[in-house]
């Protein structure tokens, strides 16, 4: 069991990354003009759908299922389960091409700055930029083309945010939602208010920790051991850590810690040991609205921006006119005869998403 409360920054920053890296690949799939392509398979593409007038190829809608299931390691697809991401790829590719349309009219696009940052958020989920260089190099990805993927998602973001204003949330909405969902949002496990540090190296850890013993202040051992301590609460800005991780998950070994004192360094896995004090302990309670209300009022603000991005996209889809051209191509095939005269023909089912030649991604 990872420890929650000390990894939500890097789980914050992973799911940046991941939306950086699940880039607008809906442009590549609208066929401006041009002959028929070719199936991977060898088989003679087609069209089976149009979108604002341009048309979408079978081979098309296939790569973004097999894209979807290379990325979940997803196997096995069962014919429903492909029908229906079928249809899900095809309103992504509608989607993905009236977006793109919008920023264009609406003149939005990013700045250099925000895709070089972008870049860099990604570059530093590696341990060197080596590493980083050397991904990109394997998956054949080239910087150029990366780079225009990040401003077509970035561009793409920025056409919902700039057509889905921020919504207000009045004192009645917020306390009804409260009311609502105070056991399941507001409810505050027991636990410890927190120090914490983080090194990636044992010995570093250690000595940290004794002179944290020998009466040193927090910040000021943080600040000794910059270039060391990968991560750390400041002293005043505790981390809340619930109390189920020190008697079963990742704290177990220092639970006997007493309140206020430097617990022994800990390894958590490579390159990860923390030293923890115990600053306060918390009992379980629901948290009053008074201190919850500026959550809840976020939370709904949430849900209304996100309603109200649903119904911007809806609009999108409605002026797309999606025409589907051939409609058997996003239907689950009809279940096989039983019987002796069904043998011979599974074929008509086959899929190359789901197939025995797709590797399982494993």
């Amino acid at each position: 069991m990872i420890m929650q409360a000390l990894r939500t920054k890097t789980r914050v920053i992973m799911l940046v990354v991941v939306v950086v890296f699940v880039v607008s690949i809906f442009a590549m799939y609208i066929t401006r003009g041009g002959g028929p392509s070719r199936h991977t398979e060898g088989e003679r593409d087609f069209a089976v759908a149009v979108v604002d007038g341009e048309r979408v190829m079978a081979s098309q809608v296939v790569a973004g299922v097999r894209d979807y299931v290379q990325q979940t390691g997803q196997s096995d697809l069962s014919p429903e389960s492909i029908a229906l991401m079928r249809n899900q790829v095809l309103q992504n590719i509608a989607l993905g091409h009236m977006l793109e349309k919008e920023a264009a009219r609406q003149k939005i696009e990013p700045s250099r700055e925000d895709i070089d940052a972008a870049v860099k958020r990604i570059e530093k989920q590696f341990p060197t930029k080596e590493a980083f260089q050397q991904y990109m190099d394997s998956s054949g990805i080239k910087m150029k083309a990366l780079q225009e993927r990040i401003a077509a998602q970035l561009s793409q973001q920025m056409v919902l945010e700039a057509n889905t204003p921020q919504a207000e949330v009045s004192d009645e909405e917020a306390r009804a939602f409260y009311d609502q969902a105070k056991e399941v949002y507001f409810r505050h496990p027991a636990g410890y208010n927190v120090l914490y540090a983080r090194f990636g190296e044992a010995d570093k850890a250690e000595e940290a920790r004794k002179a944290l013993a020998g009466g040193g202040k927090w910040d000021d051992v943080m600040k000794g051991s910059e270039g060391a301590v990968q991560d750390f609460t400041p002293a005043g800005e505790p981390a809340f850590v619930a109390e189920r991780e020190f008697t079963e998950g990742d704290l177990k070994a220092i639970a006997d810690t007493p309140l206020g004192k430097v617990s022994k360094a800990l390894t958590l896995g490579e390159g990860n040991v923390v030293i923890v004090v115990k600053e306060k302990k918390i009992e379980e309670k629901i948290v009053p609205f008074e201190e919850a209300s500026a959550d809840a009022r976020e939370m709904v603000a949430y849900q209304k921006k996100r309603a109200g991005q649903g119904e911007y996209l809806q609009g999108l889809l409605a002026e797309a006119g999606i025409q589907v051209l051939a409609p058997e191509f996003f239907e689950a095939p009809a279940p096989a005869p039983t019987g002796d005269e069904g043998e011979g023909s599974p074929e008509e089912g086959a899929s190359p998403e789901g197939g025995e030649e797709e590797p399982s991604g494993e």
